[in-house]
């Protein structure tokens, strides 16, 4: 997930859940004037800029977008970068960078399709709670269960080898009251929480792969004599395990996933 060039170009199931969580949720929350908001896994600026800021622009002072990849921010500061909106290396995982840089600094944090990646939960809140001001608020959409570290669990031994080699994939699954727990454990007062599953249509098979390697970094370990036949049994294992659904005459590729949106606050 270091490349925001094929990134953005297949990023369209974050774009839409970043604009239908925000269409649903926006007005559910307290506003101020001149607000600091900070989006968590802002990737190459694009979700940040282009649907977050429009939801945002009459009540915010500033918008920082941050993320662990530097390649990310370094493309979203080219691209995207204004007086208005600023991008970052931050992991929010590091509790001595979010805290020296960044305590009781923001009135809002967003996050889309960036929590299920994090390792440490608990820690990630943590910081997140540091950084708020009081009676600020959080709203994060992330995947409850993801599709891809649950697919590496059913891969064949020949790909395990590869699989081991990815480091910094959460491999770890909760469920809905384990994930309030942790909110709760880091100091948040949940205002609500769903979970629901959604589909989202890709025009061929092939342009869901397209979304699959923006963000699969086994094709980074992989040599790349092997990269078609994985892509094969990625496609193998995907329609075993129902994740998707491909029409025999349209072509069209139906992906299934279930997200979670956490609307909490700093009392």
């Amino acid at each position: 997930m270091h490349c925001p060039e094929r990134y953005i170009k297949n990023n369209g199931i974050q774009q839409k859940a970043a604009k239908d969580t925000l269409t649903a949720y926006i007005e559910k929350m307290a506003w101020t004037s001149n607000e600091i908001v900070l989006d968590v896994g802002c990737g190459p600026g694009d979700v940040t800029s282009d649907i977050l800021y429009p939801f945002l622009k009459n009540n915010i002072k500033q918008l920082i977008g941050v993320d662990k990849s530097v390649e990310m921010v370094e493309y979203a500061k080219t691209f995207f970068g204004c007086s208005e909106m600023d991008f970052k290396v931050l992991d929010i995982e590091d509790a001595n960078n979010c805290g020296s840089s960044y305590s009781l600094r923001f009135n809002k944090i967003f996050s889309f399709f960036c929590f299920h990646w994090i390792h440490d939960k608990v820690g990630a809140l943590l910081n997140m709670h540091l950084m708020l001001k009081s009676g600020g608020e959080i709203l994060i959409d992330f995947l409850l269960i993801n599709p891809l570290v649950e697919l590496y669990k059913f891969m064949d031994e020949e790909w395990q080898k590869y699989i081991k080699e990815i480091k910094q994939m959460s491999k770890d699954s909760f469920s809905q009251d384990e994930l309030r727990g942790m909110f709760i454990k880091a100091g948040f007062r949940i205002i609500n929480m769903e979970s629901n599953v959604k589909t989202y249509t890709f025009p061929d098979y092939s342009s869901f792969l397209n979304c699959v390697r923006a963000i699969d970094d086994m094709y980074t370990n992989l040599p790349k004599h092997l990269h078609d036949r994985y892509a094969t049994h990625v496609k193998d294992k995907m329609r075993e395990k129902q994740v998707i659904e491909i029409c025999p005459i349209t072509g069209e590729t139906i992906f299934k996933y279930l997200p979670i949106i956490v609307h909490a606050i700093k009392d």
